[in-house]
Order: structure tokens, then sequence, then C-alpha cells
């Protein structure tokens, strides 16, 4: 939010033109920059998920192999 802050400085507007202000950025445009960052979100919100989900089941696979240790070695 605060990234179109920056587009009425001097060197934004000596590249994009003198009618370049801080939301109108003029001759110029931002093209990828939204969408990438928008997919870094997403790529980090789906992988953050899966580091969970596996998580969870490394541990309850874990618990499994423990109680069968701990039950083998009261018989």
């Amino acid at each position: 939010m605060i990234y179109p802050d920056g587009w009425d400085s001097d060197e934004v507007k000596r590249m994009c033109g003198e009618q370049t202000d801080k939301y109108t950025l003029g001759a110029c445009s931002v093209r990828w920059a939204y969408i990438l960052a928008i997919m870094g979100i997403m790529d980090a919100l789906i992988l953050s998920f899966l580091a969970f989900v596996l998580g969870n089941r490394q541990d309850s696979l874990m618990s499994e192999e423990l109680l069968g240790e701990s039950l083998a070695a009261e018989t």
C-alpha cells in the first residue's frame, strides 16, 4: 500500500513524465509487479498449509512407531 507513495519522486517523474503523481504513473506501467506479489502470497499460503498437513501426518506416524516399541518392550 505504501509502494505508490514514491511515484511522485524526481527520478520517477524524469522517467515517466511530469504528469506522474502519487497514484498516477503517467507513461509508465506496473505490469507484473502486483500479479507476482499475489502469486507469491498464494504460494506461501499453499506451502505453509502443506507443511502443516505433512507435519501432522509425520507426528501421527511417529507416535504409532513409539507406541509399537513401548508395547514390545513391555512384553
